[in-house]
């Protein structure tokens, strides 16, 4: 995912920490406060006749949580990322019934404002692959980068 460079006037590229396909979440460091710990964020979601993007920031701190929500998980649970008055998107995860072993439901819900209920998106993903420990690797990945490059 790449930045056309309208929001801050530069090109940068967008690191994708979360993709199963009907959400997408990718992460920058923010250009007007990345020496604060800021991220921006684009979280997409497409779940028919519905879809959307949220645009949000995020602190370093947030980012860090919502990888060790990812990485408890375990094979029955909820992770989190956001909340309160930021954007929240929830991720919970159970073993499918039916089809393939070993595959996994996630209810997904993306709202601006974890404080406030509405809007909201909710769906449901099936016969997805266990994801949270590669996410929350590929979060971890992402600011190890970008703390280096400081």
């Amino acid at each position: 995912m790449a930045e056309d460079g309208a929001d801050s006037g530069d090109a940068r590229d967008w690191e994708v920490v979360v993709d199963l396909g009907a959400i997408v979440i990718a992460v920058n460091p923010s250009a007007r406060s990345a020496d604060q710990g800021w991220w921006d964020c684009r979280i997409a979601a497409t779940s028919s006749p519905f879809s959307g993007e949220v645009t949000t920031i995020f602190t370093t701190a947030d980012l860090d949580a919502f990888a060790s929500s990812l990485t408890s998980l375990g094979e029955q649970g909820e992770a989190i990322l956001g909340g309160g008055r930021a954007a929240e998107v929830r991720f919970v995860q159970e073993p499918q019934i039916g089809g393939t072993p070993g595959l996994l439901a996630i209810e997904c819900s993306v709202t601006p404002s974890g404080d406030d209920p509405y809007p909201r998106l909710t769906f449901l993903i099936f016969d997805v692959r266990p994801f949270a420990e590669r996410a929350a690797a590929r979060v971890h990945q992402v600011l190890a980068r970008s703390a280096e490059q400081e």
